[in-house]
């Protein structure tokens, strides 16, 4: 659409260095535009491109993207902590391991994939502490034996 039949009010495409933004029209003055973006920032520009409507035709025979935007929970990853309690749970009550142990728990009932890093089983001490330190009530406690740990 031509610059000259853009009215205030009219949701517009201005270009910013190799960016393309949405902007509103808020002002003409003097063949320019004072715009405002999504985020709330006002400025002007020369040029703004309107973008065309879709015919009612396309928006029946556009797909709808939301089965395909929609988060699978059953296929979200849990980390390593979440996994671990997980893994506990269907352990006989009191069972106490130590975090080497917890990890390839973990890692056997197929709730936590290895990323690649060195020292899982620090991250997981660290995580077990970490939560033993800000909850009242700790999924995963120290165990009476020594460097095991076992649900709370």
């Amino acid at each position: 659409m031509a610059n000259e039949n853009i009215e205030v009010g009219t949701r517009a495409v201005a270009k910013v260095g190799r960016n393309e933004i949405s902007v509103e029209v808020i002002a003409v003055e003097n063949g320019s535009f004072l715009v405002r973006n999504d985020a709330g920032r006002e400025f002007h520009v020369a040029h703004l491109t309107v973008p065309p409507m879709p015919s009612e035709s396309e928006e029946d025979d556009a797909p709808n993207p939301a089965p395909e935007c929609a988060v699978n929970l059953s296929e979200k990853k849990l980390s390593l902590f979440e996994a671990v309690v997980a893994a506990l749970q269907g352990e006989p009550a009191g069972t106490a391991l130590n975090t080497r142990e917890l990890v390839a728990l973990a890692v056997e009932k197929g709730l936590w994939q290895p990323s690649g890093a060195k020292t899982p089983e620090q991250t997981l001490y660290s995580a077990i502490f970490r939560e033993n330190a800000t909850k009242e009530n700790p999924r995963i406690v120290k165990s009476d034996k020594k460097g095991k740990f076992q649900l709370g």
